[in-house]
């Protein structure tokens, strides 16, 4: 069978890609799609042109395969940094409706410095975030309720769960109903456990933390769209080792904050970096303990690598 193209333009979505091939849906079928070269050349500030979530514009080919020849604009992207401080953006997915924010309260430990990386990662990009503590069977009440309080009192939805108990997994499974969205979190906090309880069937592959690292071990290799039985898509990706806040301006990243923002036009001063102002109204929040200071130390870090990397 001739494999020359036709005209016939049709519009889709990347639910897979991998080694230059990207599995694109359109209506309810699946086409095998490569792109066109020009859309992988020229100047670009991202890794690559083509990711999973994007709406793109195929040209059909009389083998059931096709070339994408457009990818439409993105409502949003999530990115990442580029292991070694390379200076192209890692953009791993693209017109998403919600990011999950995964982390366990127990084996590893709740990171709450880390939590906040991914939060702020979903500011950046206009992404809704959500917030899920998982191994509550780990942990005591206690514990859970101290690691939820930051991320309520920023206005964050947060779901307690346990994977391996299924508590929390209807509520879970009722926030990504009708959305695109992207779990992330570190290695071993049971991102892969918690998608198997969502949508039985999926059988991901899930990883044992090492003992010698107390470090979960990469459980997913491949960017890729998962349909759920409840309407939606949940984007399944690598694990992020390395995060990085990139593209933030210094003036702006109080603003990435829920619960400075609130606050800011209280301060004394207009361009405040609530730091060391007079007058500044989110500092004396933080006094106050209405602002977790566990969310204004990760505010002064995050500041910090931001002037740092301003000034080189």
């Amino acid at each position: 069978m001739s494999s020359q193209q036709n005209d016939t333009l049709v519009d889709g979505m990347i639910i897979r890609t991998e080694s230059g091939f990207h599995q694109v849906l359109v209506g309810d079928r699946v086409v095998i799609c490569r792109a066109l070269k020009r859309l992988l050349r020229g100047e670009r500030t991202a890794t690559t042109a083509v990711v999973i979530g994007d709406h793109v514009r195929v040209q059909l080919r009389a083998d059931g395969t096709g070339v994408i020849q457009e990818v439409l604009p993105r409502a949003n992207e999530l990115v990442r940094g580029m292991a070694g401080g390379g200076r192209f953006l890692d953009v791993i997915a693209a017109n998403l409706d919600l990011l999950v924010a995964v982390h366990s309260l127990k084996e590893p430990e709740i990171n709450l410095g880390r939590l906040d990386r991914f939060v702020l990662i979903a500011e950046a990009a206009e992404i809704p975030a959500l917030v899920v503590l998982n191994k509550i069977d780990l942990a005591t009440d206690d514990e859970a309720t101290d690691a939820a309080a930051p991320y309520l009192a920023a206005g964050y939805q947060v779901i307690v769960t346990s994977a391996t108990q299924r508590q929390g997994v209807d509520e879970l499974r009722a926030a990504l109903t009708g959305k695109i969205s992207v779990m992330v979190g570190p290695s071993g906090v049971g991102k892969s456990t918690l998608l198997n309880d969502v949508q039985p069937g999926l059988a991901l592959r899930t990883a044992e933390i090492s003992a010698s690292t107390g470090k979960g071990r990469h459980t997913t290799t491949t960017a890729e769209m998962l349909r759920l039985s409840t309407g939606g898509w949940m984007a399944d990706t690598p694990g992020l080792r390395e995060l990085a806040i990139r593209e933030v301006e210094l003036e702006d990243l109080g603003w990435l904050y829920p619960e400075f923002r609130a606050l800011a036009p209280l301060c004394r001063f207009s361009d405040c970096s609530h730091r060391d102002e007079a007058g500044c109204a989110v500092r004396a929040a933080v006094e106050a303990g209405t602002i977790a200071p566990s969310r204004y130390r990760s505010y002064t870090r995050v500041y910090d690598e931001i002037r740092e990397r301003v000034r080189y």
